[in-house]
């Protein structure tokens, strides 16, 4: 919901700068007044529409019978009744007055058509009833009325409030004791848009009841549609105004977020049908969502009589900004449309890209999130994937775990490297069995002599676990054994110090002992597991949890007690925690010493569905079939002597 509002937020702040620019830059046109009409307002209230005549403008026209009649309700409210609004005719001339006064004369084009006396009598009535309407208004009495119904409509607007704001604490205190409801947040939102709908009805209410307000009100409102509708600039043929460009906004807006909505149905329901990687659906979803985001932009420009020919000169200028000043944005949008199709990372690996390192989150249009193990979110440039050196730690399937220990000098390096290897062999769910744990002496240090101890596990966010597992480990097996650690030596020199003091203070410092090598005591060193133990692998994989051994049958011929080598790198992979690779390796040591084999012999140990036996399952399977092809010769030799 953040990321929404966020994303919102962004678009309406782009939109609103472009608009004003538009709007502040480009030069409003005048429209062309010599045919356009213009209607007569009264308080508000538009009575009727005329043109221009002759040399006289609609706007002038206009102006003068409002003028003339606001003077004739001036002057009826001293005489306390109505002015009245007459039809005088004159050889071929029709003009409309009131109370003596000359308001509008009827065009001769409409005293020549069918309309001639129909036309100066429909004006007359619009005139008398926004006449009358405009007299009453302005009674004593009727202002009483109005104040009347303006009170009983705040005091029904103030109760309404007031439950709506109680309605809303509710939902409110019921959104804290369960904030993962989001139709808490959406009630919350329809009841503040109700709220506001509420008041701004009463507003609209009061405005009405009043000539004066309603006029002001609606001079408001003329003054915006004039601003909106005005034409700013022309693209082609279509003149193009703010409204139609917020118009198109808007529009984009909404598809917008309804293509988002679709996409997160998309993601979260349609594509994990499809049982494919995530890295997969996150390209799909993507390219669905861009693409549904240009065609909907394309056909709602197009609609809004944008011609797209006019745009040649708009995309140059265009050209040039993004060359000089938006590099970095398309660069960085190009190399991401590159990290979807090629993806050298996905979602859910772990990378580092320069100092920073973390689990990749989500892959976007320009940048790209990875969460830190501190557990913060860093979005990074996608062009700093591509064009820097990218550290990705599940690319390969396999993470080092590296350990360093010191240990002081004069200590057996033969046996603290046992002690090393056995307590870096203890069994852990993580590290992996193949390859095995490796100790290896690196290197003299002014402290000591400094050892490497690294295991293998497959998931590399698992490393500060394992580490603590073989810290652990060590720290117990050296204690076990009564092997130190080294620590940091200090030592004091005195230089022309006198002979005398000097053999004192040897005197007086006990000499520091150890044990050499021949010295050690017997001690019983650490058990060191064989790297493989076959005897025991081969008798985990024939025994009841082992790889699936069965007869099988290809090419209308029966094999007995077989499995598929790719069977067995999936055994070996689970059980013998090894890598594929090294499940691989296993299988060909195993042929190579004898205790599987193809059996045609045609192909060495490969992870395919090729058949392979173990060598004590050949000899019961020899024997079944021995005695199967004996039991069919007595049978044949049954046969012919009963036909003898």
């Amino acid at each position: 919901m953040a990321r929404f509002q966020k994303y919102v937020f962004r678009f309406a702040l782009v939109v609103c700068i472009s608009l004003l620019s538009v709007f502040l830059l480009s030069p409003v046109q005048a429209e062309d007044v010599t045919t356009v009409k213009v209607p007569v307002v009264l308080d508000g209230r538009e009575l009727l529409e005329i043109g221009p005549l002759g040399k006289v403008t609609a706007e002038e026209r206009a102006e003068f019978i409002t003028s003339t009649l606001e003077s004739a309700l001036a002057d009826s409210i001293e005489r306390g009744k109505p002015p009245e609004v007459k039809i005088v005719r004159s050889n071929q001339n029709v003009l409309l007055k009131v109370d003596s006064r000359p308001l509008v004369q009827v065009p001769e084009d409409t005293l020549n058509s069918m309309y001639s006396e129909m036309q100066p009598q429909m004006w007359q009535e619009k005139l008398q009833q926004g006449l009358d309407k405009s007299w009453r208004e302005r009674t004593p009495a009727y202002t009483r009325w109005a104040v009347k119904k303006l009170t009983i409509a705040f005091l029904t607007t103030l109760l309404l409030q007031g439950g709506l704001v109680l309605l809303f604490r509710y939902i409110l205190r019921q959104k804290l004791q369960n904030p993962q409801r989001r139709w808490h947040s959406l009630q919350l939102l329809i009841l503040v848009l109700f709220q506001v709908g509420v008041w701004a009805t009463f507003i609209n209410y009061g405005i009405q009841l009043f000539p004066i307000t309603r006029g002001w009100f609606y001079e408001i409102f003329q003054l915006l549609d004039s601003t909106f509708n005005a034409r700013m600039f022309k693209l082609g043929e279509e003149s193009i105004s703010l409204n139609r460009i917020l118009a198109i906004a808007l529009t984009i807006a909404g598809l917008w977020i309804g293509v988002g909505w679709f996409v997160s149905i998309l993601k979260s329901r349609l594509l994990p049908l499809t049982e494919a990687e995530p890295s997969h659906q996150d390209t799909i979803a993507f390219f669905v969502e861009y693409g549904l985001l240009s065609l909907g932009a394309l056909l709602i420009l197009n609609a809004g009589g944008v011609d797209f020919q006019s745009l040649a000169i708009l995309l140059g200028a265009l050209g040039i900004g993004i060359g000089f000043g938006l590099q970095n944005i398309v660069k960085d949008f190009i190399c991401g449309l590159i990290l979807i199709v090629v993806r050298p990372i996905k979602v859910g690996e772990l990378v580092q890209v320069g100092d920073f390192q973390g689990l990749v989150q989500r892959i976007g249009a320009r940048t790209t999130d990875i969460s830190n193990i501190e557990r913060y979110i860093i979005t990074i440039p996608n062009s700093r994937f591509i064009e820097g050196e990218v550290l990705n730690w599940n690319r390969s399937g396999l993470t080092r775990v590296k350990t360093y220990v010191k240990i002081p000098y004069g200590t057996d390096i033969d046996f603290v490297y046992k002690i090393l290897l056995a307590a870096a062999q203890v069994e852990h769910p993580d590290i992996l069995r193949h390859p095995p744990p490796k100790v290896k002496f690196r290197e003299y240090t002014e402290d000591g002599l400094q050892f490497r101890v690294v295991a293998f596990i497959r998931d590399p966010l698992k490393q500060p676990k394992v580490r603590t597992h073989l810290y652990n480990q060590i720290e117990r097996y050296l204690r076990k054994y009564g092997v130190e650690v080294a620590r940091p030596q200090q030592d004091l020199h005195l230089k022309d110090l006198d002979p005398e003091i000097y053999a004192w203070m040897r005197s007086q410092t006990p000499v520091e002992y150890r044990l050499l090598p021949q010295e050690i005591p017997s001690i019983e060193l650490p058990p060191i597991k064989e790297e493989y133990d076959w005897e025991v692998i081969s008798s985990a994989m024939r025994g009841e949890n082992g790889v699936s051994i069965k007869d099988r049958r290809f090419q209308f011929k029966l094999f007995k007690k077989v499995f598929l080598g790719s069977e067995a790198v999936e055994w070996l992979m689970i059980n013998e925690r090894a890598t594929r690779e090294e499940a691989i390796l296993m299988g060909e040591l195993m042929l190579q010493q004898g205790i599987i084999h193809h059996v045609f012999d045609e192909h060495n140990f490969k992870d395919e569905p090729l058949f392979y036996r173990f060598y004590n399952d050949e000899i019961e399977a020899n024997i079944n079939t021995n005695s199967n092809s004996s039991e069919n010769e007595i049978d044949s030799n049954l046969q012919d002597d009963s036909e003898r």
